[in-house]
């Protein structure tokens, strides 16, 4: 459709306030394709973080990837992070248990990084000690993995100068066939390199207004065959996951809805005889609401409520008497916003409203007293905002957005002034624009630059600990620091986004994705040496703190692309990033300088049958790993490839059920590897699961 046609479709709608302009748009950008006669192979996906509103994937001005139903199906991946390997410019640290899984975008460690679920930010992620960094949603109960690379908080929040990673959780809707009032799933695989067995089960239907769907997956596995030498560890160990979800949403129209759910992620793991075992055990809930409500083009409300309780414990006492927490995170948090379109010398799609989180933590110790590696603390995180996607002709739109955020820090242990702990507060201006020239229906580009602001989190203010080295006789002392200063970002960034169609045959399409960018982040919140030591009678103690350490430049290079063809379908992405502190002007080590996906599909339909071949390959470089304890001097790994073969089956049998079956090898070389960051993956495997849909 030509872009004088869609300016004239969007100034009837004007005249049409039962609708919304943007749902009308996309409603007649779909008409006029099926009047062309063009053939879709494949679903675009529905994104909202590049602008809180929602656009297709290839419309977004951000650089954006999307995880979706159907590769999750086809992957399989035990964690969130599992699922994001194949995404340039983003590091995940992988390992033996969900546990400690932690991702990084373009750089950027997790706690600079927005994580949303269902729309709402999440703030249970912290860093002190053994505690996680990272949200827990089994991978089973996902429908979509949405990752926004780039920093900037005007739209979300404090804290996202990284990027953001939003998870969108099933419905009801997503798994009905079509005509169906009620169904359920049944679900089971197994993984050899980690002897994990998943099972999982599903009900769900529709009634009258309402939706419902309740789901449960277990995980059970054990000790990890290794890519760092390809064998199975010696030590004992016992890897459990328990998931359970329920949401319920009641539609009296179509342009009101109200939705409630309820979620439960129960990840625990042991290892070591039974007489010298460590513990984790992390317990998340969260009760998640929301509103949303449409009445013409200046109402499109939408209401978000959260609380979520996380319980966390860590049990080592047989290795070291000390050794032990418990503690408890809650949070209460939600959002507002409402869109309201309307045409002044353009047509104004402005997007406003205002966030709230408020976090509360304790912790005990070995002996049931207050824990000062998480002292009794709580936050607040608030923060309005107001967008304009302001598209001024046919091709060239304005997106600029304005954020006031505002956070609070207040110890509450016993004794505040004892421990040297003080409150903190303070506000920020961000603001951030785009520009993004569409001179045709398939290819668009655009300019952006955003700012961040992330403050720094309770336990980087609070924490407090103390830690004994036996064999060397050195004593390490973490003291708190109520002086450290929120980290801000400049984020710049182009990039294209096409959508092509016909290129050489009738059915084929082409999308591609490219960016370049460049970070600066200043006031970087590390833990590190203050430089005092004190020498005593058994040993030396070495003293760090949590503080601001200067800034660190991020630039780089990442594209993708997708081709479908009659029954192939073929991926290939590209990563590339330097990023190097800027006071030493040396590389900050643990990051993938560059790394490779390629992916290519074939399905024969008669059979309902697809194969597929998957190569990842990543080029090495300095690691996170020192050569020797506090010596500032880091390992080199040498960079690898791995491969990944696979197929599906999907008989369906009219009247019954609609059937599963997939097989996997990862690793097929069984190459030995370790990640720049530290982690790893796993050895030779072979995964096969099954299920069946009713």
């Amino acid at each position: 459709m030509k872009n004088s046609a869609r300016r004239a479709s969007l100034a009837k709608v004007l005249s049409t306030p039962a609708r919304s302009l943007i749902s009308v748009a996309v409603l007649t950008a779909l008409a006029s394709a099926a009047q062309a006669e063009e053939v879709v192979v494949s679903d675009v996906p529905v994104v909202v973080t590049a602008t809180r509103t929602s656009k297709t994937l290839d419309e977004a001005p951000s650089s954006i990837e999307v995880v979706d139903g159907k590769t999750l199906e086809r992957e399989q991946p035990k964690t969130i992070g599992d699922a994001l390997l194949d995404i340039p410019n983003v590091d995940v640290t992988a390992g033996e248990s969900p546990v400690f899984t932690n991702v990084q975008i373009r750089g950027s460690d997790p706690d600079q990084i927005t994580y949303l679920v269902d729309g709402v930010r999440q703030d249970n992620y912290t860093t002190s000690g053994n505690r996680p960094a990272f949200i827990f949603v089994d991978p089973e109960l996902v429908k979509q993995v949405e990752v926004r690379r780039g920093g900037g908080s005007s739209l979300y929040g404090n804290g996202g100068i990284g990027g953001t990673l939003a998870v969108t959780t099933k419905s009801a809707s997503d798994m009905l066939k079509p005509g169906q009032q009620f169904g359920a799933k049944l679900k089971t695989g197994y993984s050899d390199d980690s002897r994990e067995w998943s099972k999982s089960a599903y009900v769900y239907g529709k009634a009258d207004i309402y939706d419902a769907v309740v789901a449960y997956s277990r995980r059970d596995g054990g000790k990890i065959k290794s890519s760092k030498d390809g064998h199975r560890s010696n030590t004992p160990r016992d890897l459990q996951y328990d998931a359970f979800m329920a949401k319920v949403t009641a539609a009296p129209s179509a342009d009101n809805k109200f939705s409630l759910g309820y979620a439960l992620d129960k990840p625990s793991q042991w290892k070591g005889k039974a007489d010298d075992r460590t513990y984790y055990d992390l317990k998340q809930q969260r009760i998640t609401g929301g509103w949303d409500f449409k009445n013409g083009d200046l109402v499109d409300l939408k209401l978000k409520l959260q609380y979520t309780k996380m319980e966390n414990s860590f049990d080592n006492r047989t290795y070291i008497p000390e050794a032990y927490f418990s503690d408890t995170f809650e949070s209460y948090s939600g959002n507002v916003q409402n869109t309201s379109v309307f045409e002044l010398g353009g047509v104004h799609a402005v997007t406003y409203g205002f966030d709230l989180s408020q976090t509360r933590q304790k912790a005990e110790d070995v002996n049931g007293a207050e824990d000062l590696t998480r002292p009794h603390s709580k936050g607040l995180d608030a923060g309005v905002f107001i967008q304009d996607e302001y598209s001024i002709t046919d091709s060239v739109s304005l997106t600029p957005v304005l954020r006031y955020s505002y956070y609070d820090r207040k110890p509450q242990t016993n004794d505040n002034a004892y421990y040297g702990l003080e409150s903190r507060h303070d506000s920020k201006l961000t603001p951030g624009i785009t520009l993004t020239f569409s001179p045709t229906d398939s290819f668009s580009a655009y300019a952006s630059v955003q700012s961040g602001y992330r403050p720094p989190m309770l336990d980087e203010l609070y924490t407090s600990m103390s830690m004994s080295m036996n064999d060397v006789r050195i004593h390490t002392v973490v003291l708190p620091n109520s002086n450290v200063k929120p980290e801000e970002s400049l984020n710049f960034e182009v990039g294209v986004n096409g959508d092509f169609k016909n290129l050489v045959a009738a059915d084929d399409r082409l999308s591609v994705k490219a960016a370049m960018f460049r970070d600066k982040v200043k006031n970087l919140i590390v833990a590190g040496p203050t430089g005092d030591y004190d020498m005593t009678h058994d040993g030396m103690v070495l003293y760090y703190s949590i503080d601001n350490v200067g800034s660190a430049l991020k630039t780089g290079f990442e594209a993708s692309a997708d081709y479908y063809i009659g029954d192939f379908d073929l991926h290939a992405s590209y990563g590339y990033l330097h990023a190097k502190n800027e006071e030493t002007g040396e590389k900050i080590p643990g990051l993938t300088p560059q790394q490779f996906t390629f992916r290519a599909g074939y399905t024969y339909k008669p059979w309902d049958f697809n194969a597929w071949y998957r190569l990842r390959a990543y080029k090495g470089g300095k690691s996170s790993e020192e050569t020797s304890w506090n010596s500032g001097e880091y390992k080199t790994y040498s960079g690898f490839a791995t491969h990944a073969v696979g197929f599906e089956w999907t008989p369906k049998v009219a009247g019954f059920a609609d059937f599963a079956v997939n097989f996997a090898v990862d690793n097929v070389t069984n190459a030995k590897y370790q990640y720049l960051n530290g982690g790893y993956g796993t050895a030779r495997t072979f995964r096969t699961w099954v299920s069946a849909q009713f």
